[in-house]
């Protein structure tokens, strides 16, 4: 074009073709799964295991990950405690959960999740007792020995639970955290009994010199991923084959890590987890009974739910 001609350009075409240029350089460059503004992100959450910043620190690269699978922002978003996770469950509060099989068992069967990625390796747990205890059968420990576990809800403890139906003839709990604080707990007789994994007791113990199997538990299943009933079927499709694609093995890693030794999580199954909430309903009802309204008001009102009985209740 001769200078000539290119005078004759109007400077405001020239000034909405240099708008229009830049606004094409910033769509182009914008990142994929940038999210509309004003369409809220889908929540990941995990039982409260850990610290707030660890667990940032392990399923934040996850939800950074399905941000980039779906086009549509994630968040991970740390609980403020057990009571206020089981609030977030009971009100299907989160789009994305990973945590133990009693709470996907619970949520299959109740709110009619679907079943993501899960853990291959089972579950199993250890009742034992220290050697030369004078408690050598499971009905032994039900008149009132001390009995070191992790507090409720934790699945080896419910699991325990069920072995006591008796509310008569119980151990007495004490709760601890760390299954090697429990061992080491039994093991210098300060509790009477304890209950850890099979391999984690095996590797503390690896010729039983310390420590006496009372009780072994059936094989579970592992902990899963599940996803709310709330989003598009399409976009729980999506989620799953992310998650267990290379891309998400890589995205997972810490918590492959921490737990499945590293291993690759496999597709789920849900009749796997038939019956494994039973230990945890029959808790949750006792929660329940004890009406909600009084148990966890102060949670309820501070996470911005309204005070009332759950839609999905317990049978």
């Amino acid at each position: 074009m001769s200078r000539k001609n290119h005078a004759r350009i109007p400077k405001t075409r020239i000034l909405l073709t240099a708008m229009l240029g830049v606004a094409g350089i910033a769509l182009a460059s914008a990142h994929p799964a940038a999210s509309v503004a004003g369409v809220k992100p889908y929540i990941l959450v995990s039982a409260p295991r850990e610290t707030t910043a660890r667990g940032q620190r392990d399923y934040g690269p996850i939800a950074t990950f399905l941000t980039q699978a779906l086009h549509h922002k994630v968040v991970y978003r740390h609980p403020d405690g057990w009571l206020v996770y089981e609030l977030w469950i009971w009100k299907d509060h989160a789009d994305i959960y990973f945590d133990g099989p009693q709470f996907v068992a619970w949520r299959l069967h109740k709110l009619h999740q679907t079943l993501g990625p899960r853990i291959l390796q089972p579950q199993d747990w250890r009742l034992y007792t220290w050697k030369g205890s004078p408690v050598t059968t499971v009905s032994k420990a039900a008149n009132g020995v001390s009995l070191c576990a992790p507090p409720m809800p934790n699945f080896g403890t419910l699991w325990l639970s069920s072995l006591f139906p008796n509310p008569s003839r119980q151990p007495y709990y004490r709760n601890m955290h760390g299954w090697k604080r429990i061992f080491n707990g039994v093991a210098s007789h300060d509790c009477m009994i304890g209950i850890g994994p099979r391999l984690t007791v095996h590797h503390l113990d690896p010729d039983q010199q310390r420590v006496t199997i009372l009780k072994k538990s059936p094989h579970y299943p592992n902990q899963a991923f599940t996803i709310s009933a709330k989003l598009p079927k399409s976009v729980r499709a999506t989620i799953v084959r992310a998650l267990l694609s290379p891309a998400g093995e890589k995205a997972m890693i810490r918590l492959r890590k921490r737990f499945s030794h590293g291993r690759r999580l496999v597709a789920g199954h849900a009749a796997d987890y038939e019956s494994v909430d039973q230990s945890l309903d029959a808790q949750w009802s006792t929660v329940y009974a004890a009406s909600i309204n009084h148990y966890l008001r102060e949670d309820a009102q501070r996470e911005g739910f309204a005070i009332n009985q759950p839609t999905h209740k317990p049978q």
